[in-house]
């Protein structure tokens, strides 16, 4: 393993620098104004991606197969 390898994983073993860098990929990867975590939107989030899975089966099943 090169010592640039070995540093790394140094690093992501300490929770100092994972957390920071794993801070930093979520806000680069979230939308801006959304927000990363938030109290009850989970739920909802999972109630519409039911919803529209429901909503493709039902697409599916009324003869386009």
């Amino acid at each position: 393993m090169s010592a640039k390898a070995k540093s790394i994983l140094a690093k992501l073993n300490d929770p100092r620098h994972r957390n920071r860098l794993l801070d930093s990929l979520n806000k680069d990867t979230v939308d801006e104004g959304m927000p990363v975590s938030g109290g009850g939107q989970e739920m909802t989030i999972l109630k519409d991606m039911n919803e529209l899975q429901e909503f493709q089966d039902d697409v599916w099943s009324k003869g386009s197969v």
